[in-house]
């Protein structure tokens, strides 16, 4: 009873890991929105850095928002682990969530989600637009992209099928779907996202998928920063075991019987993904390695020119 008379429109739910460069970029991202009916919840990941002290100091400065900062129990590790401890105490009626190392894209961003969802009564997700900025080693921005969503997206088989976008921050939800039906993020691992967002994808109803027009997020790329610009061989075996799981599904009752051909379709796309893995190996390669050699070359033909 006490959460329902303090409910708020959005909890924002943010998990958090050696993200001292970034982390103070998000929050002034949140803080700086003129829509102001949400709670912000940051979950520190077992942290090495300054990213805990860093939240800790701004949370005192700004008592006049609601951010709440938690920590991630010594057993468990991981963004879903993390998100989890945000879906267990958030009182939003919707879920909104932001990694460490991205922003909110303007001081609208909230309220044009907002407005999407009054627009579209019962509203349980909301698909959202987003810019995607690729930077260097100095974090200059390289290239921005923007994905904008279109009426395909709001399709059920599409989403279950053939979108190989696992990212959760790329939709507004409903906190019911993950409450009532008991939907959480699986922990201890890293792509988290994929299983639970086709799980949600399932449980809501066809009507009530909907899509915002506004790019509501920033996600930056990073070289060898971010979990996809990092390939190792354990992140390869954890996507094909992922691909495992996607696959039990259907047996396991967590996807309707009539999305089995959409999970094979998911499955028959796999290769896609590890040429990602790849393609995103070299983008690390080539931003990280060679402006350092470049720096070298220079250094040294200034050393000549002395």
């Amino acid at each position: 009873m006490e959460k329902e008379e303090q409910r708020k429109r959005f909890s924002i739910i943010i998990p958090m890991h050696n993200a001292e460069e970034f982390i103070l970029k998000a929050l002034e991202s949140v803080k700086n929105q003129n829509f102001k009916d949400f709670e912000c919840i940051i979950i520190d990941d077992h942290s090495q850095d300054k990213s805990k002290e860093l939240v800790e100091k701004y949370i005192e400065s700004n008592p006049n928002v609601k951010f709440t900062l938690y920590e991630t129990p010594i057993e468990k590790w991981g963004p879903g682990t993390a998100r989890n401890i945000g879906l267990d105490n958030g009182i939003g009626e919707y879920v909104v969530f932001l990694d460490a190392d991205d922003e909110l894209n303007n001081e609208n961003s909230l309220k044009n989600i907002s407005n999407a969802i009054d627009k579209n009564e019962l509203v349980e997700i909301l698909i959202l637009g987003f810019q995607r900025k690729w930077r260097d080693r100095h974090d200059n921005v390289l290239l921005t992209s923007t994905f904008k969503p279109k009426e395909k997206h709001t399709d059920k088989h599409y989403q279950i099928g053939k979108n190989n976008e696992g990212t959760i921050w790329s939709g507004c939800w409903k906190k019911t779907l993950f409450d009532n039906n008991k939907i959480r993020f699986p922990e201890n691992t890293v792509w988290e996202d994929l299983i639970p967002k086709l799980e949600l994808f399932n449980v809501a109803e066809a009507d009530k998928i909907k899509i915002c027009g506004y790019s509501t997020h920033k996600y930056n790329v990073r070289p060898g920063k971010s979990i996809g610009t990092t390939p190792t061989i354990d992140k390869l075996k954890s996507l094909i075991e992922l691909h495992r799981k996607c696959a039990q599904l259907i047996s396991e009752g967590k996807i309707d019987v009539q999305y089995e051909k959409d999970i094979k379709t998911r499955i028959r796309n796999s290769p896609a993904l590890v040429m990602w893995m790849v393609g995103m190996a070299l983008y690390t390669k080539v931003l990280k390695d060679i402006p350092e050699k470049i720096d070298e070359i220079k250094g040294n033909y200034g050393r000549d020119e002395k």
